[in-house]
């Protein structure tokens, strides 16, 4: 098994392959049983369900944009605020049952962000134990399959699903294929819907839980970043804190590539705990908790802007040219 000398001097081991595979199967596994369960519940509001449903309305041929769902899935008339790419990737899913269909979803990203994430060791598994994963996991959400994207520009034709976050996780890795893919999906979703934009840009204007970090009160200090914009994790801050993104802290997973040890990983995901148990704790009854998490999730970016802080300078090993394998290994702090 091969070693990598890292600048730093530290010599580790990648995960063996076969190791890897069998980790993400069971990582894969368990989360589309617990994404399964979740979703399964009677009347749960989820993020899966407009998309799944969204897919089924374009499938029978309707306009997903105008024809709101209605019932205890969703009990505020939602409209649709996903691309159309995001819905012609849920299509092959979108036949079976919501409940089904979001865990399958879920356990396919997972386990595929858990077998690229231990390419560099095990260092950032901690990841599957953070508040983000955990709200992804029971919304249905789009963000592990986001971060694998992040790590891998075979999947970042994906990104086109969600352009907000897709934008920083492209910047975290740029890539031509990535890039071409993503075209190549919008280009595929015109031809199927050619004013789905109009219709989509109506929906998701004036969202009020969408909101730009770096455009906030601590803004400020979210700016510090720029003291690392030389390294990859500096350059993923500062694109992540500067697009719009829901602040309900599932849109903030990508952090999880700023630590490059394992006690890095371990502290950014109890700081996100803590944040969420604090939100948990005090919200009223009749406040809209959706609005209530803003705050909440916008403090996380501070650990992770401190642990990008902390990093050393100029200790990250340069990303693979595209199509080499990713052999990076674990950096330690300063």
């Amino acid at each position: 098994m091969q070693t990598i000398q890292t600048p730093a001097g530290n010599v580790t081991a990648p995960v063996p392959f076969r190791r890897r595979l069998v980790i993400a199967a069971a990582i894969g596994a368990v989360t589309c049983a617990l994404a399964y369960a979740f979703l399964a519940r009677p009347g749960f509001s989820s993020d899966f369900f407009h998309v799944w449903a969204g897919a089924r309305t374009l499938l029978d041929g309707g306009n997903p944009y105008t024809r709101t769902p209605t019932g205890p899935h969703n009990p505020g008339a939602t409209p649709l605020f996903y691309p159309l790419p995001a819905l012609l990737l849920i299509a092959p899913l979108a036949f079976l049952s919501l409940p089904l269909a979001g865990g399958l979803f879920i356990g396919i990203s997972s386990g595929l962000l858990a077998f690229l994430v231990m390419r560099n060791g095990y260092h950032q598994l901690p990841l599957f134990m953070s508040a983000p994963f955990l709200m992804a996991l029971s919304l249905g959400q789009w963000s592990p399959l986001v971060v694998a994207a992040a790590l891998e520009p075979n999947l970042g034709f994906t990104l086109a699903a969600k352009p907000n976050v897709g934008i920083a996780a492209w910047i975290h890795r740029p890539s031509v294929r990535a890039i071409t893919g993503g075209i190549a999906l919008v280009i595929l979703s015109l031809v199927v819907m050619p004013t789905w934009p109009i219709d989509w840009l109506k929906n998701v204007s004036g969202r009020p839980e969408k909101a730009i970090p770096i455009l906030s009160g601590i803004g400020p200090v979210l700016a510090l970043g720029v003291l690392r914009w030389r390294t990859r994790e500096g350059r993923l801050f500062l694109a992540l804190a500067s697009v719009p993104q829901a602040l309900f802290f599932y849109d903030q997973l990508l952090l999880w590539l700023i630590p490059r040890t394992l006690r890095q990983s371990l502290i950014l995901s109890l700081c996100s705990f803590g944040l969420l148990l604090t939100w948990y704790h005090r919200i009223a009854p009749d406040e809209y908790y959706v609005r209530t998490a803003i705050p909440y999730a916008l403090a996380l970016y501070v650990p992770a802007l401190a642990l990008l802080l902390l990093q050393k300078y100029g200790a990250t090993v340069p990303l693979p040219a595209e199509g080499q394998p990713d052999t990076r290994a674990a950096q330690p702090v300063a």
